[in-house]
């Protein structure tokens, strides 16, 4: 308790840092001098630097740990060392998580290794959380997955509230989600309809059997395609084989690594161990899906020049974005922000809407 009556005259850190050093100079050169040789010298140096490398973040945290108050968090299950709370949560986490709010109240606080969180199954705190604190909780959390398969969270979907989010939001609301240029891709939603009820009365009649969440999402695929990048990659599409293979393959593996629950967002330490080889897979297909979106990009690019800007209704999401006047002498979008934008409408708006509608044909 002693430290709480040092008043304004107490040591800062900086200056228990520089004292902390001096002592251990004095120490190490008393002792190192002795041996009288280069190697030793060397050893010296490199030993003076770690303790005072170690020193100074230990430091730092006792310095922290004494003079931090104490933050008042809500109740919740005692913690590990390290994993905190992640042993108490199984195969079914929602369970879990359901069965800690019956136990500790209504808002319980978990140490998630080096996160915190907290979880709560009360109507009032839901809605203060979803409501009067929107701007507070609005931001996704920025995991490994965001950032090496959303552009280091540079999209719509994943970046943190804010005046970029803003931008990348009133674009997609001013220039392509507007009710004309929704009603411009009418015939393509149409044509698509009828391709889905075709390829249904095709498989009936061979007896086939017909996954509804395939060919839903197909269909929803099809038509976020046509739109986004005017090309069908699903059933008889204007995509050639390979580029319509490389794409369901990149889909695929790119929703599964986004959808995983990897320890390492969780435990720092796990991401030097990868035994699963999930953080090299994701810079692997974060390299493919890059490649993809710049083919898509310098196709449309190429579009352009030999069109000259003839055919503005014919004009797919990525041919808006393109043309969007610059903004004080700099592109109005960089391609960066382009691709993660195109990533997140193939993303939002295809698995959704299959799961969807494959429910409402359930019920």
């Amino acid at each position: 308790m002693a430290h709480q009556n040092w008043g304004t005259n107490r040591l800062t850190p900086p200056l228990l840092f520089m004292l902390s050093c001096a002592i251990c100079r004095l120490i190490l050169s008393n002792y190192f001098a002795s041996l009288g040789s280069s190697y030793s010298l060397a050893a010296a140096a490199a030993a003076v630097a770690a303790i005072v490398f170690l020193g100074n973040r230990i430091h730092y945290r006792f310095w922290d740990w004494i003079t931090t108050e104490p933050r008042r968090l809500p109740p919740g299950p005692p913690r590990w060392p390290i994993v905190g709370n992640l042993l108490q949560l199984g195969q079914l986490p929602h369970r879990d998580l359901a069965a800690l709010c019956d136990k500790y109240g209504p808002l319980v606080y978990l140490r998630l290794g080096s996160v915190n969180a907290i979880t709560t199954n009360d109507p009032s705190i839901i809605r203060e959380i979803l409501v009067h604190q929107d701007d507070v909780f609005a931001s996704r959390p920025r995991t490994l997955a965001a950032v090496h398969l959303a552009y280091g969270c540079s999209d719509v979907a994943l970046a943190p509230l804010g005046p970029r989010w803003k931008r990348m939001r009133r674009i997609c609301m001013e220039h392509l989600l507007t009710t004309k240029r929704l009603e411009s891709f009418a015939r393509h939603r149409a044509e698509e309809a009828w391709h889905l009820v075709r390829d249904v009365w095709a498989r009936c009649q061979d007896g086939r059997p017909i996954n509804m969440r395939e060919v839903l999402g197909a269909f929803s695929m099809n038509n976020v395609t046509r739109m986004l990048l005017g090309k069908q990659y699903f059933g008889a599409g204007t995509a050639g084989p390979d580029e319509a293979m490389e794409f369901m393959h990149i889909t695929h593996e790119l929703f599964w690594l986004l959808g995983v629950i990897y320890l390492g967002d969780y435990l720092p330490i796990w991401r030097w161990i990868d035994p699963s080889g999930c953080e090299k897979k994701m810079r692997e297909v974060e390299k493919r899906v890059d490649d993809f979106h710049a083919s898509i990009l310098q196709e449309h690019r190429n579009k352009k020049a030999q069109l000259k800007g003839d055919g503005d209704d014919e004009m797919d999401f990525v041919d808006i974005l393109l043309s969007l006047p610059s903004e004080d002498g700099k592109a109005h979008m960089d391609d960066v922000e382009i691709k993660a934008l195109i990533q997140d409408m193939i993303a939002a708006a295809t698995d959704t809407s299959a799961v969807t509608n494959e429910w409402a044909m359930t019920e």
